[in-house]
């Protein structure tokens, strides 16, 4: 083998090594949040709903076997209207993703699951007030 050949094997070689660990340190960090993690980010965060002037409980519950998340809240009426409720989901959507990457984009952190906002307050029936399907990032809103 010549010389030549010689240095051209092992550029070769390198070149396959550099481009195996690029790929992989490529994947890596392109791994999406688990049902789990994510999960964990939204309850934690649910005290940021009970912060807020007329909420009278929050809860949240999650279905792994559905990647289903559930945010129950039960506010005053007389208190809150229709758009500061979406402010108040919004903000605590934001809050639970801002450790996430990109930070604050919730909706990339919830698109491969189902998400729901219940009004929580009637033992008969727990209206949905907004849902989101899974792979999509637009949270449908009742009126």
């Amino acid at each position: 083998m010549s010389r030549r050949n010689l240095y051209l094997y092992i550029f070769m070689v390198m070149i396959v090594c550099l481009s195996v660990t690029f790929i992989s340190g490529c994947k890596r960090n392109s791994n999406k949040d688990t049902f789990a993690e994510v999960g964990q980010k939204l309850s934690n965060s649910i005290k940021e709903i009970d912060k807020q002037p007329g909420i009278i409980l929050s809860g949240f519950a999650a279905v792994p076997n559905e990647k289903l998340f559930k945010v129950g809240i039960e506010y005053d009426p007389s208190q809150i209207n229709n758009e500061q409720l979406k402010q108040i989901v919004t903000d605590y959507l934001s809050h639970a993703a801002s450790n996430s990457q990109p930070a604050n984009d919730w909706k990339e952190m919830l698109k491969p699951f189902q998400l729901r906002i219940e009004k929580l307050g009637d033992a008969k029936k727990l209206p949905v007030i907004a849902e989101k399907d899974i792979g999509t990032t637009e949270l449908k809103w009742k009126e």
